[in-house]
């Protein structure tokens, strides 16, 4: 009794078994191999995806160079009068500015909800005025 009992299992095994199922059914497995790769190709050919993805950089540096200034000069006479222009900005954060002599760079940071097109026109305002 005890091995018609084992028998039994192992006949359950054997039809649990995928890797002997696959080789047995060998036109099943090809048919769904054929499927799956081409349900992946489909789907791959659906996925919307934009050639240069969209994401804003919300900083952005301004250098200004003036031969013969001194670090003071620059820091009075550019960079000041700079940084009050850039806080007119939309969507301005904030504004950290390196002063040395004859150069002024700054570096502008917009908030995070910034969106692209507004600030780009802001910022191009902002220069011809």
């Amino acid at each position: 009794m005890s091995h018609h009992h084992m028998s039994e299992t192992n006949e359950k095994l054997q039809f649990l078994n995928l890797s002997a199922l696959a080789v047995r059914e060998k036109a099943i497995t090809l048919f769904l191999l054929i499927a799956i790769v081409a349900a992946g190709i489909f789907a791959f050919l659906k996925l919307g995806r934009a050639e240069d993805p969209t994401f804003t950089i919300k900083v952005f540096t301004v250098a200004a160079v003036w031969p013969g200034a001194t670090a003071q000069e620059m820091q009075d006479l550019v960079a000041e009068p700079l940084e009050k222009r850039m806080q007119e900005l939309l969507n301005y954060d904030r504004v950290e500015t390196f002063t040395r002599p004859g150069l002024a760079l700054m570096m502008v940071t917009l908030k995070h909800n910034t969106r692209p097109e507004p600030s780009r026109k802001s910022f191009t305002r902002l220069v011809k005025s």
